[in-house]
């Protein structure tokens, strides 16, 4: 029972930190707008002055830094060197690439496997090592008892 009380606390102090001059606790999470580069483009392709490179947005949830879900759209942009400035594609956007650097855009944006899947995957494992070890702490309580 010890042990699966100090799990609990330990898993709930990655969520809460205390803080110096008050008593909130912080979690550490992220949800809106994320830009990812797919393909970078030749040093030719220039927008406003900036290299832009081809790219794909959507919105996601992230606890920790690491990804749970994406929502909402997603779509291919075209995104600064820097990453904080994107220009939406047009269809002739989309045909100049094609044509002028030769530059196949998917008709469906892709988001990357770390971003899709491997989050997902990452919190599978912490809530599965969880389970398993507040299962092995009771299966060994239950081996200490004393019969009476």
């Amino acid at each position: 029972m010890k042990k699966m009380i100090l799990t609990f606390a330990l898993f709930g102090a990655l969520f809460f930190t205390a803080n110096s001059v008050s008593a909130r606790g912080i979690i550490v999470y992220s949800n809106g707008e994320k830009i990812e580069v797919v393909k970078n483009l030749p040093d030719s392709v220039i927008i406003d002055g900036k290299h832009v490179n081809l790219g794909v947005m959507y919105k996601q949830f992230s606890v920790f830094w690491i990804p749970m879900w994406n929502y909402g759209e997603t779509k291919s942009v075209l995104v600064n060197d820097k990453e904080d400035i994107y220009y939406d594609l047009t269809a002739e956007d989309v045909e100049m690439l094609k044509i002028g650097f030769n530059i196949d855009v998917p008709q469906e944006p892709v988001i990357g496997f770390w971003n899709k899947i491997g989050g997902k995957i990452v919190w599978g494992v912490v809530i599965l090592a969880v389970i398993c070890g507040c299962l092995i702490t009771r299966k060994d309580d239950k081996e200490a008892e004393v019969p009476k």
